[in-house]
């Protein structure tokens, strides 16, 4: 294919052509030369780049999701079945005694405490994704439930918490245990 012919020079390389399209370098066959960004992945690298600084200049809790004093809010599935409300929670490496539930006519409260068991040592961590320390999760409940007929099991990490309807009003606060499920 033949060139097409420039009808005038411009400054800085860029040349206007007969059918009035810019060409770059002075020649239509030379254009810019288009860079692909992935914002995504320059994010990612840069992210990655900032929790290692982090954690070479202040150890391993700097950059971490929680830090050690703050209270962290687990996965939890909040739905409703014909017989009432049942709450699912992810709690993994936890056990009964360091889970609390309480009661109120409107408001169901899970806290406890994960222990940090991570090593002692100093390390270099290339993703921080589970957290420590204290946790609590506030559940409003929508309408009054059954207190004695309120229970917790804790299976597989998974605590799930089945809370039955009540039609008659009152407000009694009460201390939920947590029942563990034994492997066979």
């Amino acid at each position: 294919m033949p060139a097409r012919p420039i009808v005038a020079g411009r400054p800085g390389g860029r040349n206007r052509r007969k059918d009035g399209r810019i060409s770059g370098y002075g020649s239509w066959r030379f254009g810019m030369r288009i860079r692909r960004v992935d914002l995504f992945r320059d994010l990612e690298i840069m992210q990655r780049e900032m929790e290692r600084l982090f954690n070479d200049m202040w150890g391993r809790h700097a950059a971490g999701p929680s830090y050690a004093h703050e209270t962290w809010r687990p996965p939890t599935d909040v739905y409703e079945t014909p017989e009432g409300l049942v709450v699912k929670m992810e709690l993994a490496g936890m056990r009964e005694q360091d889970i609390e539930i309480s009661l109120d006519e409107k408001t169901l409260l899970i806290s406890g405490f994960r222990p940090d068991d991570r090593p002692s040592e100093r390390i270099s961590y290339y993703q921080m994704g589970v957290n420590y320390g204290p946790f609590a999760v506030q559940i409003f409940l929508p309408w009054p439930v059954q207190e004695d007929a309120v229970s917790a099991t804790y299976d597989d990490g998974f605590l799930l918490i089945r809370l039955p309807r009540r039609t008659r009003e009152g407000e009694v606060i009460r201390r939920v245990e947590v029942r563990v499920v034994e492997e066979t």
